[in-house]
């Protein structure tokens, strides 16, 4: 086998003596390594200090030195390799000078006349562990170099909540000007505590300079010698806002600009359609009635922008009181009747014979948002419905609110799409191709507004995958907070 080649070592070699120093260094150099000869400890130490390296410390004494302990330690001290080797060489050291120098800081102990085998085997180790730990050492580097790069604040604390790491951007926008953060519970230094950063999706928090911004935290726990740590990743959400508030002063512009032709476009087909302008040929009547149809689906649609717009900047006022859920349910049942007999779909309401009875019990809702929210559901549920089949609304209580169902047996959800089921501007694949597009944003406001009445919205498949079940459910007044005292900050944080 093909031995490796060994580093060239740069060793500093420490004698007194002036004949004995000579001969270890022309040794050295006949081994293939680089010597560096000093006539004292001190000498050696005010060398390292200067800023020079070595990678081995050969002393060449006469006699063990009675503070060798110190002198290691003021070697090590002076360099940046703190695992400096220090190979101690006397004239024949026995057993007890051995353990001596050992215990004294050396790392190994050799006679004047050690044969140049040995002396090369032994500093062909330490070559080797030289090697492994400039290659740990520039591992370290590299990841010290990437952490301190990454723009987002990034804490490590151990198991206690104190912060043992940080990198360049958290010393940046955290660090007191006093001291790091080091060593001080993480809660001290964010104002939050670990087990607040990962409860909400959005977070406020300040500077060391007193300054608050939005954002976003991520944890991941992991283990260092059996010792708990966890990672907090702070991305700073002030440009990604900057931008979505920009974007949406943009949306709600366009779509006031919008609203105006298009009611003065409505209103003009309105007039043409009731016949006040004389009657309209039969060829152009359904021309008519299609631009009024789409003209009033545009209408829908800049209302959903406006709407959206106002609910994610938190400026759409809700009016939530607690009133009972049935009679909004059948006023939404019979505001879509016209819409599913068109499609050719049933619409059944089922309400408990006592579900308005016990005031106590009523949730705290606002009635128009929420016959906006049970309109979607059901207009949706009839969309996706076959002519003859039935579309369920069912109203139901139980211990802590009441829950409306909206059922039907179309051709439900895609597995793959449900997880994006209620984001903005999310469509099944298909879709549209099926005669069932849309703009997307129904279900994304149908959330936001249920969740700013505090309350809950999700989907549950049909019976083998067959239909969907979409429901709201809305806590009792009674075992809630009011509306708006903490549903808006919530809905920020999700949105």
């Amino acid at each position: 086998m093909e031995r490796p080649v060994q580093p060239v070592l740069k060793a500093l070699v420490i004698s007194p003596d002036e004949a004995l120093r000579r001969a270890l260094c022309a040794r050295l150099v006949r081994l293939g390594h680089r010597s560096q000869p000093m006539g004292s400890s001190a000498e050696a130490a005010a060398w390292l200090a200067s800023g020079m390296q070595a990678d081995v410390v050969l002393a060449a004494l006469p006699q063990p030195a009675p503070d060798l302990a110190g002198d290691c330690a003021r070697l090590r001290a002076r360099t940046a390799n703190a695992g400096l080797p220090v190979l101690l060489l006397l004239p024949a050291p026995d057993d007890a000078q051995r353990t001596a120098a050992l215990e004294g800081g050396a790392d190994d102990c050799l006679a004047h006349d050690v044969g140049d085998a040995l002396l090369a085997a032994r500093l062909g180790r330490i070559a080797q562990a030289c090697l492994r730990r400039a290659g740990c050492q520039a591992r370290l580097q590299r990841q010290r170099a990437i952490l301190d790069h990454i723009g987002d604040a990034v804490f490590t604390a151990d198991a206690d909540g104190r912060v043992v790491e940080a990198n360049r951007a958290a010393l940046r926008r955290f660090g007191a000007p006093g001291g790091g953060p080091f060593g001080q519970p993480l809660e001290a230094v964010l104002g939050l505590g670990p087990g607040q950063l990962g409860q909400a999706d959005r977070l406020w928090l300040r500077g060391a300079d007193g300054r608050g911004f939005w954002a976003q935290a991520s944890g991941s726990r992991w283990a260092e010698a059996g010792r708990a740590r966890t990672t907090w990743v702070l991305h700073d959400l002030t440009e990604a806002l900057r931008h979505q508030r920009l974007r949406d002063e943009f949306l709600a512009g366009v779509s006031h600009e919008l609203r105006t032709p298009l009611t003065s476009v409505l209103g003009a087909v309105g007039l043409l359609a009731s016949g006040v302008a004389g009657r309209l040929p039969d060829a152009a009547q359904p021309l008519v009635a299609a631009a009024q149809r789409n003209g009033e689906r545009l209408g829908r649609l800049i209302d959903d922008v406006l709407d959206l717009t106002k609910l994610e900047g938190d400026r759409l006022p809700l009016h939530c009181r607690p009133q009972p859920l049935a009679p909004l349910a059948s006023e939404a049942v019979n505001a879509a009747q016209a819409y599913a007999a068109r499609a050719g779909v049933q619409l059944a309401l089922r309400c408990p014979p006592a579900a308005s009875a016990d005031a106590a019990r009523w949730p705290a809702v606002d009635a128009d948002r929420l016959l906006q929210v049970l309109a979607n559901l059901i207009s949706n549920a009839v969309k996706h419905s076959c002519a003859g089949q039935t579309v369920h609304i069912a109203l139901m209580e139980d211990a802590d609110g009441q829950r409306i169902e909206v059922s039907d047996r179309g051709s439900g959800v895609p597995a793959a799409f449900r997880p994006q089921l209620f984001e903005k501007f999310a469509q099944a694949e298909g879709s549209v191709q099926h005669g069932h597009g849309g703009t997307g944003l129904g279900l994304h406001l149908a959330r936001l507004l249920v969740q700013r009445m505090g309350g809950r919205i999700g989907y549950a498949p049909g019976a083998g995958d067959v239909g969907s079940t979409f429901h709201v459910w809305f806590p009792t007044a009674t075992a809630t907070a009011p509306a708006g005292s903490g549903a808006a900050a919530r809905t920020g944080a999700s949105s």
